[in-house]
């Protein structure tokens, strides 16, 4: 039996804030557009959510700024446009006094043999470098009770403490991003039942950094040709 969208769910009437948008990128990108969307859809049921399970429990998540642990030594599993959408971000929208940094860490993790045990290769100076188009699963990774500690892996130490993202707004995501992959509309929903978008991804660690630095070079080149 085909499921049917759920068009009544619309996290977006209690935040109706528009996404942030490219436009001549998203003209040059035409995946962008969606991922955006999907990111931004992901972002507001996330407070949405947040808010609820917060009134729920009586306590606030313990995740702030500042906080990397889940930064580190972590499997982040991403698929094939968020992988796309960290090149395109970090080839041309990077702020100048980050590259060198990032470059730095992207030629440390090729010289460690993309070891999960590192710092996730866009943590930079404590910070997330690419933070508007991070993963989903970094953007809806938050806990309760006690901050993580370092190499606690919390699905084993303490599941009760972790956020559960809503099935709802996650199968909503898919109708953004699984017509990137092809897929007809009237099939999204047997797909995301399936894991679809999980089977085309990566763990983060293991992708070719060291390809994005060539990107990089050449975002750098195009600006200087255009600015020249």
């Amino acid at each position: 039996m085909t499921h049917q969208r759920i068009h009544n769910y619309d996290p977006r009437v209690r935040h109706p804030e528009e996404r942030v948008r490219h436009p001549e990128h998203e003209a040059r990108h035409p995946w962008l557009t969606r991922l955006l969307r999907a990111y931004h859809l992901s972002d507001v049921s996330t407070r949405l959510h947040l808010d609820r399970e917060t009134a729920r429990r009586g306590v606030r998540v313990a995740c702030a700024q500042g906080c990397h642990t889940c930064c580190v030594g972590q499997h982040i599993p991403v698929s094939a446009f968020e992988a796309l959408g960290l090149w395109w971000y970090a080839a041309e929208l990077l702020p100048v006094h980050l590259r060198h940094s990032l470059r730095g860490n992207i030629a440390r993790h090729d010289a460690e043999h993309h070891e999960s045990t590192t710092a996730c290769a866009f943590l930079v100076e404590g910070a997330c470098s690419v933070y508007p188009v991070r993963p989903f699963v970094c953007r809806q990774h938050h806990t309760f009770g006690t901050p993580c500690q370092p190499g606690e892996n919390i699905h084993e130490t303490r599941p009760g403490d972790l956020f559960r993202y809503s099935n709802e707004a996650a199968r909503e995501i898919s109708w953004q991003l699984l017509p990137l992959y092809g897929v007809a509309e009237e099939d999204i929903d047997r797909l995301y039942e399936n894991g679809y978008i999980s089977r085309k991804g990566r763990l983060l660690h293991t992708l070719p950094l060291e390809h994005l630095l060539t990107h990089m070079d050449t975002a750098a080149a195009h600006r200087n040709r255009h600015h020249a």
